[in-house]
């Protein structure tokens, strides 16, 4: 409530000054003032100047945000996976066949693609939280997305856009035509589009959604919970056919046709959001975590030579003193920060003095760093589902049967959603019952169990990934196949399934631990923040295995022997790169148990139980704290 006076006081204002209060030594509004103009106070402004207007007249003011908003907000979110998730899934296959590009080029450029887009999530969410706000940020990324989808569908149309088509003859031979200068230029601005395309949507979508519900009370828990559901629920439905339908389309039917869908989706998903725009409750931007930090860091520099405290009288709280977080004494240095001196009088410079509440929060964010980059380990393994596989498949026999339904070889990775979301509520359902029995916990294990369990799993398929890439290697050469790239091996394309099946259950351990793990030990404060962290672990896992690729590839053909990534898979040793994987993996396994050994961990479940020390204002959790 006490945002939402300060934001009619600010509507208010507005109405009477014609810009925001606080600007009247300029005689022209700055930039940071024309981005709150033209994309989120005029909404808050029109939403707030209504509801005083109502209340003046005796009429029942209009509800914004509820359940009414949720068709439009899931409706974007699931056109918009139809269209990034069915580009996605068969770029490897169009780069190596439409543009003519070498196996390991493509790869490579898909990585760094990958990585691109989710570390753009960290500028768009500091945009969103401090300036632009979500709904700006969503329909300035859902358009972004639009051009970039009409722009791949262009290169597929209009045959000057890209290279001109290669035989299987001038394959083998090496003399594809490569793409010129103007056409490699349309294929990086498309990435370039779709990368702002993620800065909008990723780090807001799902918080904006969450905004449309009142903070309290159980009724509106619920109906959170709902929604939570609804839009995982729809997502992943989402996935499955952009991985089967849409690809299908793409790779069998024409090209341009399944870009032309993509981009159709994409503008569904635009409209469908902008329709709701009446109905949806807007958060002024309060400030983005990001900012916060760089101010700790300073204030702790400019205080490094000031004594600590005794006591906590003189540290800066944002909270009243029944709810005071507790000071830890990890990073003590940090805790500078929050000291009071007689000089300082309200309003508090940020940049010399911080609260407790920002020190936290940063001091959460270094505390995760060790556990952070045991995930960016394991997001090598991830970034290999939508690349050398799809190769091996698209080498390989893919029909059901003699004369069957020819499973597109970018749909594959629709195996690993089957197990994974099958999984899940078997999991929730039968293991975490039978293992709260015996081990009394209440999740039945811990998070660093289960993402020790998703780490070993999915080692297991790169080291299973190795072993059917000597199978169908071995079938290639028994058939006289090795200097034949673009052959169909005689191997059923299922062999892949165990992999993409093992790695499937790896996700569904890794990727929702990492999500429980970010999202309990950062403040509430920063759950976005925490969103983002999983997004740039990601990213940053995307970027190192691009580097993994091209090292191998430079370093491993010698003496006029094809390298591991040879452009004819019948010639190089995929499975020495798997099992790479799969050693790495399992060394990222060990570390990360060393790193669990040393991490002051916060159980949640027995932290919701400890009230405040009366004495102290502390909330009792497994830190020490500075005492009152």
């Amino acid at each position: 409530m006490a945002e939402e006076k300060r934001a009619v006081e600010l509507a208010l204002q507005m109405d009477k000054s014609g810009r925001p209060p606080g600007n009247d030594k300029h005689d022209s509004p700055s930039i940071e003032d024309n981005f709150r103009s033209f994309f989120s106070l005029p909404a808050a402004k029109r939403r707030y100047r209504r509801l005083g207007n109502d209340e003046a007249d005796g009429q029942q003011p209009k509800i914004t945000g509820g359940l009414k908003t949720m068709p439009f907000i899931i409706g974007n979110e699931t056109c918009e996976k139809l269209a990034v998730v069915g580009v996605q899934g068969n770029m490897m296959v169009y780069l190596t066949t439409k543009y003519n590009m070498k196996k390991v080029a493509a790869t490579s450029m898909l990585n760094a693609w990958s990585g691109t887009m989710g570390l753009a999530t960290l500028p768009g969410a500091f945009l969103a939280d401090s300036y632009i706000g979500r709904f700006g940020m969503i329909t300035i990324g859902c358009f972004s997305y639009v051009l970039a989808m009409f722009i791949l569908t262009l290169t597929a149309v209009i045959p000057g856009f890209s290279p001109s088509s290669c035989s299987a003859t001038d394959k083998k031979l090496s003399k594809c035509e490569s793409a010129s200068a103007g056409q490699f230029a349309l294929l990086v601005l498309f990435f370039i589009f779709m990368a702002g395309g993620s800065a909008g949507t990723r780090p807001s979508v799902m918080a904006f959604g969450a905004d449309q519900f009142a903070q309290g009370g159980e009724r509106e828990k619920r109906r959170l919970q709902s929604y939570f559901n609804w839009y995982y629920f729809a997502g992943r439905v989402a996935v499955i056919i952009a991985l089967t339908f849409v690809v299908y389309i793409q790779s069998d039917v024409s090209w341009g046709f399944g870009f032309s869908l993509c981009t159709a989706f994409m503008l569904t998903s635009s409209i469908s959001f902008l329709l709701g725009a009446p109905n949806y409750r807007h958060e002024i931007p309060q400030g983005s975590a990001l900012t916060g930090f760089a101010q700790v860091i300073l204030a702790s520099v400019k205080n490094r030579n000031l004594p600590l405290p005794p006591d906590s009288l003189h540290l800066h709280h944002e909270q009243s003193s029944c709810d005071k977080p507790c000071l830890t004494n990890q990073f003590r240095f940090l805790n500078k920060a929050a000291i009071m001196t007689p000089g300082h009088t309200p309003p508090i410079d940020s940049w010399r003095v911080c609260s407790v509440e920002k020190i936290e929060g940063l001091k959460s964010v270094i505390r995760t760093l060790p556990i952070f980059s045991c995930g960016i380990a394991n997001q090598i393994t991830n970034a290999q589902q939508h690349t050398f596989p799809v190769l091996q498949a698209q080498s390989m026999d893919r029909r059901i049967g003699s004369k069957g339904f020819k499973i597109p070889a970018g749909s594959f990775s629709v195996f690993s959603l089957f197990v994974l979301i099958a999984w899940l509520p078997f999991y929730d359902r039968v293991v975490v019952p039978y293992a709260r029995r015996n081990t009394r916990n209440n999740r039945g294990i811990t998070v660093f169990q289960r993402l020790g369990i998703g780490f070993a799993i999915s080692s297991l398929s790169m080291l299973v990934a190795g072993l059917v890439e000597v199978k169908r290697r071995t079938t290639a050469r028994s058939h006289g196949l090795t200097d034949q790239p673009s052959a169909v091996v005689p191997i059923s394309a299922l062999w892949l399934l165990p992999q993409f099946c093992i790695y499937g259950l790896a996700e569904a351990f890794y990727a929702v631990g990492h999500l429980e793990f970010f999202y309990e030990q950062f403040p509430a404060t920063m759950r976005s923040t925490a969103i983002a962290m999983s997004w740039c672990m990601t990213a940053l896992g995307n970027y190192l295995s691009a580097v993994i690729v091209n090292v191998i590839h430079n370093t491993t053909g010698r003496d006029g022997k094809p390298d591991w990534l040879d452009d004819n898979l019948n010639r190089g040793h995929l499975e020495y790169f798997y099992w790479l994987l799969s050693g790495l993996e399992a060394l990222n396994l060990v570390y990360f148990i060393i790193c669990t050994g040393t991490y002051k961990h916060r159980d949640p479940f027995t932290a919701a139980e400890t009230k405040p020390d009366a004495c102290t204002g502390c909330h009792g959790i497994e830190f020490e704290c500075i005492q009152e």
